[in-house]
């Protein structure tokens, strides 16, 4: 509901909001601001990429204009922030992800270079 308002009229929810983090370990939300080239690709086609980033992190993730809201763990919310600022970094080149012996939301697979455009599928379709 909030975004349909606010996509009819911009600013009435978001006016005065500004990026938002917080430490809390339990549930609580935060606040991210996207750029207007951010926004679209962050969303993807239906939905279908804040539906991927939502899924993988665990956590509540929904845009109200060009903020978007995540709400959950710190974990879940760390984790959302993190794949968000993956999947913006793509769009400039390819992303390496250092820490994987450490995470425990990660298997690391190795694609031969023959295979990689099977793995991720027309215009990485299927990441």
């Amino acid at each position: 509901v909030m975004s349909g308002v606010e996509t009819k009229s911009p600013g009435f929810y978001t006016r005065r909001l500004r990026e938002k983090r917080s430490d809390r370990r339990g549930f609580d939300s935060e606040r991210l601001v996207f750029k207007d080239d951010e926004l679209s690709y962050a969303l993807g086609k239906d939905g279908a990429t804040r539906k991927k980033l939502e899924m993988a992190s665990g956590a509540i993730l929904q845009y109200v204009g060009h903020i978007a809201f995540i709400a959950g763990t710190r974990k879940e919310r760390r984790r959302c922030r993190e794949f968000i600022e993956w999947l913006l970094q793509q769009r400039r080149g390819s992303v390496t992800i250092a820490d994987t012996a450490r995470r425990d939301d990660v298997t690391e697979v190795r694609v031969p270079e023959s295979c990689k455009g099977w793995v991720t599928g027309n215009r990485g379709s299927e990441l």
